[in-house]
């Protein structure tokens, strides 16, 4: 009992420490409080109750990679004391130093990361077993949350009951719920490849479909035809009893129940991979929580866009001779559901718009060959218990120059054939990406999440005649997600979309490991240009699209995700950095 009270105290100082520097590395970047430098000592004021100017200071670096800002573990003090007082912290710096309108729902929001995470690392395993470096139990070790956004396990709406039963990192046995819904409610897209009745067997015994059927047959509506729906067992409890509670009535929707397969939660909470079947399709789910920089529902366009987005890429990559020789390829999302929110009241539209859906999306062994393993990205980053990276083994055993120029070259080099040849970028973060290696050594990618992951705009279309007519977001999506869009309004925009997710926290995460294995910055981002003009070379016919999509540019533009957090989502914040990619090339 001692020794677990111990690991406690432990794990809360580590989390405490860690938000509190995450927090101050993303404010000091993104402009919003004044820092004086003396090297690498950098103060700045804090306000205690009366008013009073508190000086706290740190150590820090601004590194080569963006200008990104890096502040030493441990390092930060209040008054030349070592600080570890996350709630005083917060006080004086946050709440009586930044004067946006969600400054207290902001600290809100660390403070329920600082429950989650604190709670999660007493779960996580000294080092991750042999027999779970596969690529569904990795998703569960991947414990980190998001390397750069403050708030990075906040999970608002999970008690910790909640985060212990449905979190990735503990691993739980989850059990999906079953709805009919009436035809005339459902919106379905799927697939040209594909039938319903295909996937939903992968997910459904025949005990289930018997047991589904008697229940249609005590609570259903003979009149009626019905499309069946997986539901969340979290929202199901918290969300669609009492927002649906008129169509349960007017068995316009039926709750079925359980099914009896078990699911194991993906990294990003709302994806479910099957337990016994690997076969069967990922499902992807709202969740009527808020994590890191967004609220998780499922909005009705991005369910029905789903398919056709995926069926337009897979066709991309089919006919295109470069990412064949890559064996490069993406998840296709192949079935979407959703309710048809615009056939209810208008009160309650605004109450469950995006609660009630789900996308299928393949699994990742349809596309792994013999000999291959699956990892996702951020494997690459990530720090095990015991201190050691995860990628340590593969390094000894290829050297690691070997191993990064493998890395670097076929992880970007789809990303930007994409974007130069096909004018299409996509949300390219590590969470999306997996990585597929061959004995230890990068092999190529898959890419996943695309249903409203991709940008592009009509005129920059390499084949603008393959692209699907795609549903529009409604105006009230546009209001309170005006960061969600497909199409852009220039090839900077376009741009910018791969520059931000692919290069600023991507990339730049993945600098930072290999930085401790000895490849510099300055030799990492070398290495990325070189696999960029090396691209450019290989094929000169797309001279004019370089230019259009210029990831050497002065003027490419990356969010202010903790901005938003903090002033709300009223404006755009987007700031111009120092582009590595364009140093390099001096």
């Amino acid at each position: 009992m001692h020794q677990l009270s111990k690991e406690k105290t432990s794990a809360i100082e580590e989390v405490k420490e860690r938000i509190m520097r995450q927090t101050m590395e993303a404010i000091i970047y993104e402009g919003m409080i004044n820092i004086d430098k003396n090297e690498r000592e950098w103060s700045f004021s804090g306000k205690n109750v009366f008013g009073e100017d508190i000086r706290y200071s740190c150590l820090a670096d601004e590194k080569w990679s963006f200008g990104r800002i890096k502040i030493e573990k441990q390092s930060i003090k209040r008054g030349g004391e070592k600080c570890t007082d996350l709630y005083l912290f917060l006080e004086e710096v946050i709440l009586n130093g930044l004067k946006g309108e969600l400054t207290s729902q902001f600290v809100d929001e660390l403070l329920e990361t600082l429950a989650k995470d604190t709670q999660s690392k007493q779960y996580q395993l000294d080092q991750i077993p042999e027999q779970d470096k596969h690529y569904e139990a990795l998703e569960s070790h991947m414990v980190d949350g998001h390397p750069y956004h403050p708030s990075y396990k906040s999970r608002i709406g999970f008690s910790l009951k909640d985060n212990a039963a449905y979190g990735p990192e503990f691993n739980q046995k989850v059990a999906v719920y079953w709805v009919a819904v009436n035809k005339q409610l459902a919106a379905i897209s799927i697939s040209r490849e594909i039938s319903v009745d295909e996937l939903l067997h992968a997910h459904l015994s025949k005990e289930d479909r018997q047991r589904f059927s008697d229940v249609m047959k005590d609570k259903g509506c003979p009149d009626k035809e019905y499309v069946m729906i997986p539901v969340h067992p979290w929202q199901m409890e918290h969300k669609l009893q009492s927002l649906f509670i008129q169509q349960i009535i007017d068995k316009d929707i039926v709750i079925l129940g359980t099914g009896s397969s078990l699911y194991r939660p993906q990294q990003s909470i709302r994806s479910l991979s099957h337990r016994s079947n690997a076969e069967a399709s990922y499902m992807k789910f709202p969740l009527s929580i808020t994590n890191t920089s967004t609220s998780r529902i499922l909005a009705q366009h991005t369910t029905q866009n789903a398919p056709m987005i995926s069926d337009w890429l897979h066709a991309i990559i089919q006919n295109d001779p470069l990412l064949q020789a890559e064996k490069f390829a993406i998840l296709r999302e192949t079935l979407g559901l959703s309710l048809q929110y615009d056939k209810l009241s208008a009160i309650q539209y605004g109450r469950a718009y995006g609660t009630l859906g789900a996308i299928f999306r393949e699994n990742v062994s349809a596309y792994l060959e013999a000999n291959e393993e699956a990892w996702p990205l951020n494997a690459v980053t990530h720090v095990q218990k015991n201190g050691e990276l995860f990628i340590q083994p593969a390094i000894d055993q290829h050297g690691i120059e070997a191993w990064s120029d493998a890395l670097i070259n076929v992880v970007i080099t789809p990303i930007i054939h994409l974007l130069y040849a096909h004018g299409i970028a996509l949300e390219s973060h590590a969470q999306n990406i997996i990585l597929v290696v061959e004995n230890n050594l990068p092999k190529r990618i898959i890419v996943k999440d695309l249903h409203d992951g991709v940008r592009y705009t009509a005129d920059h279309l390499l084949h603008p005649e393959w692209a699907p007519s795609l549903h529009p977001e409604p105006e009230s999506h546009r209001k309170f997600n005006r960061y969600s869009f497909i199409q852009a309004e220039s090839a900077s925009d376009v741009r910018d979309y791969t520059y931000d997710a692919f290069f600023f926290i991507c990339m730049t995460e993945i600098s930072f490991t290999l930085e401790q294995l000895g490849v510099s910055e300055q030799d990492f981002w070398a290495k990325c240009v070189k696999t960029i003009i090396d691209y450019q070379k290989r094929h000169p016919e797309y001279k004019e699209r370089f230019a259009a999509f210029d990831l050497f540019s002065e003027d490419a533009l990356i969010e202010e995700m903790t901005k938003r957090r903090i002033f709300g989502d009223g404006d755009l914040f987007f700031r111009k950095v120092k582009n590595p990619l364009r140093e390099s090339l001096r």
